[in-house]
């Protein structure tokens, strides 16, 4: 007798055992699907426009140092030759606002598509140069820059330094401006003037649309930032701040990152998007969420502050040899994507290289636009329960074989788990091609009253297959009701384990494991 049971018992653990290895082929189905949906962004990306990270606009300003040379360097030719490098100047105050349309049906491959945004951002500037300058300078903010000190001696001894202020730009920098459909209107002290594309780029590693400041503004700079002593005698006020207003039509997928520069920086963000995941060195300080989409407002003096110690350093380097690394990526889910801090990736050295910076990454913090319901994350999730799905039906097949004397083969065994199975291999391409909740009904109910028809040939009765199908059926919507409780799907499913086995416990209690024949 005892044998027999040993014997069943090993028959349906080698069935599990089997039915594992099945759930962990069709696993790598999952994970190929999801490459495949993964490299259809990416070709979209590559042929129509990446993510965006956008840098707040500042005023360049090129230099051209000639070093001090003395006679006996002179006579040894190892005079250093010119270099020149880009003064910054942030703005004093910014206020950004993003109005941004989400939607998943602008690029679509087949059954695979990209989320994709599109919208108005605008910059309200102002710029007092001479104050933003002194701010930077005695902010105290702890960070990872190489010492300037060598810098400030050079240019402090240096022969003859020019400053080409007719070249000063106001720089819009944008990480792909193939997601510009136009070119962005700015208004400097309201006079209306057009972006341009840069003929000849100043700053290595950024790709941006600049504009050329009008005369008054560049006397009005020059005024602030020199302090010129006939200033009070002129029609130029060196205290008077410029105003700059930029709108920036913009387009990107997947994610939208900002970098906040100048000394008083805060951004406003309105979406019709459900489900943001908020990325990057800072959150919101308040968010919204409502029927409409949601709003969010950052602002970080800290970030913004280092970000303009970041960026005025790497752009003072010689001869454009410091490269700002400032670009958005696809995989939101690694950290390492938005810098756990602007970090100087290498130092190099070199007479011409003034601070020896080779490349920096800036702070920034924004929005991923992620779908809320990935079919392969979900479907992933769901056949985590698989193996329990399976032990709990062949185990109700063993308590009708012990307590009402059914006789059960394990080729029907066998056939009921493949069913189980069945589940998942439907799941996935449905839920490809609809809702999650939808794909999962539609094959949970296929499922079940296949399972259900076919169980009452095995047990021989109708009542028998209506229990048995009852509890198939529940344990589907208790699954599910796990699924979509993220938060606490964890805790109930501890209770629910804990509740069959209880359940089992009070089923069997009476039964006499030694008589069982």
């Amino acid at each position: 007798m005892q044998k027999t049971l040993f014997i069943k018992l090993t028959v349906i653990a080698s069935l599990c055992v089997l039915f594992a290895i099945g759930l962990t082929m069709f696993s790598s189905v999952i994970t190929e699907r999801q490459y495949y949906a993964d490299s259809v962004v990416r070709e979209i990306a590559d042929q129509h426009v990446n993510p965006q990270e956008i840098i707040t606009p500042f005023i360049a300003i090129p230099v051209t140092t000639t070093p001090e040379c003395t006679s006996a360097a002179n006579k040894a030719n190892k005079c250093a030759p010119p270099f020149t490098t880009i003064d910054t100047v942030f703005a004093a105050q910014s206020l950004a606002t993003q109005n941004l349309d989400v939607s998943t049906d602008t690029y679509q491959r087949g059954i695979y598509h990209a989320t994709s945004y599109n919208g108005d951002i605008s910059f309200k500037q102002s710029y007092k140069p001479q104050t933003a300058i002194e701010s930077i300078e005695t902010a105290d903010v702890q960070t990872d820059m190489p010492d300037t000190t060598a810098v400030r001696d050079t240019i402090a001894t240096a022969k003859q330094t020019i400053t080409h202020w007719e070249q000063a730009k106001l720089i819009i920098p944008v990480s792909d401006l193939r997601g510009v459909p136009t070119l962005p209107t700015v208004t400097i002290d309201k006079q209306t003037l057009k972006a341009t594309y840069p003929s000849v780029s100043m700053l290595n590693g950024l790709s941006y649309v600049e504009v050329a400041l009008p005369q008054n503004t560049v006397t009005q700079l020059k005024a602030n930032t020199t302090a010129l002593p006939n200033t009070a005698n002129s029609n130029i006020n060196a205290n008077q701040a410029i105003d700059i207003t930029i709108d920036l039509p913009l387009a990107g997928i997947s994610n939208l990152n900002t970098v906040p520069t100048g000394s008083n920086f805060k951004l406003s963000m309105q979406s019709n998007w459900h489900a943001p995941n908020f990325i990057g060195k800072a959150l919101p300080n308040t968010k919204d969420f409502s029927a409409e989409g949601f709003t969010a407002n950052w602002q970080n003096q800290y970030l913004t502050v280092a970000n303009n110690q970041y960026l005025s350093q790497c752009l003072s380097t010689a001869n454009n040899s410091c490269t700002v690394d400032s670009r958005a990526r696809l995989d939101s889910g690694n950290p390492a994507d938005y810098g756990a801090a602007a970090a100087v990736v290498q130092e190099v050295a070199g007479s011409t290289n003034h601070g020896n910076l080779n490349s920096v990454r800036l702070n920034s913090f924004g929005v991923s636009f992620a779908e809320p319901n990935d079919v392969y994350l979900q479907t992933e999730r769901t056949m985590k329960y698989a193996l329990l799905l399976i032990l709990i039906s062949f185990g109700t097949f063993f308590l009708f074989e012990v307590i009402k004397s059914s006789r059960i083969h394990p080729i029907q065994y066998l056939l009921v788990g493949c069913a189980l199975l069945t589940f998942y291999v439907l799941l996935l391409p449905l839920a490809e091609q609809i809702a999650f909740w939808q794909a999962y009904a539609i094959a949970g109910s296929s499922c079940v009253g296949l399972i259900g028809w076919y169980t009452y040939y095995v047990l021989g009765g109708v009542r028998r297959a209506v229990i048995f199908t009852a509890i198939l059926a529940g344990l589907y919507a208790a699954f599910y009701g796990i699924l979509t409780t993220e938060d606490l799907n964890l805790l109930l499913g501890a209770v629910f384990c804990f509740i069959l086995l209880a359940c089992v416990m009070v089923m069997t209690r009476k039964i006499d494991w030694y008589k069982i024949a």
